[in-house]
């Protein structure tokens, strides 16, 4: 292969990697899977009665990417280029269980080694109603009605059984 070939496929080669490599589920000592490569945090806190605040994690997908790449290059061409190294987003979720709706509280986009690329506060968000069927009723179902997990049974030394 000689250098002007080289030199074309090289700039090819180094944009197809990123594409080949595909996001890893989060830390699962700290995220518990939700739904469709979706996960929470399974740490939650309470705000106030019957109040949840929850974070939910998800990976980039390349359509994911592609989107967040479109969108940041109509308002701000240099973070644009920051996205094609987007990774994953968490999102705080507000859950008022008693009242059976949410709203989002922040929203954080980080790159593959960690960095935050954007960060989205939403003060003043309103309540939403939670739907049957969604990832928003999930994530309810999960928050406000946590499934017990049953203790590990003790095994029983050899010999001593009934």
């Amino acid at each position: 292969m000689n250098f002007k070939t080289l030199r074309i496929l090289l700039p090819i080669i180094a944009c197809a990697v990123p594409l080949l490599v595909q996001a890893q589920a989060p830390n699962p000592k700290i995220w518990e899977p939700l739904r469709h490569q979706v996960y929470y945090n399974k740490k939650m806190i309470t705000k106030a009665p019957d109040v949840l605040l929850v974070w939910t994690y998800q990976a980039a997908t390349e359509e994911s990417r592609r989107k967040r790449i479109e969108a940041c290059r109509i308002y701000d061409v240099e973070k644009s280029a920051k996205y094609k190294d987007f990774h994953h987003e968490t999102v705080l979720w507000e859950i008022d269980c008693a009242n059976r709706r949410l709203r989002i509280g922040e929203i954080i986009d980080f790159d593959a080694g960690g960095k935050v690329l954007d960060r989205s506060r939403y003060e003043a968000a309103d309540w939403e109603r939670i739907f049957s069927g969604t990832g928003g009723e999930a994530l309810y179902q999960k928050a406000c009605f946590p499934q017990a997990k049953s203790p590990k049974k003790k095994k029983e030394p050899f010999g001593r059984g009934k």
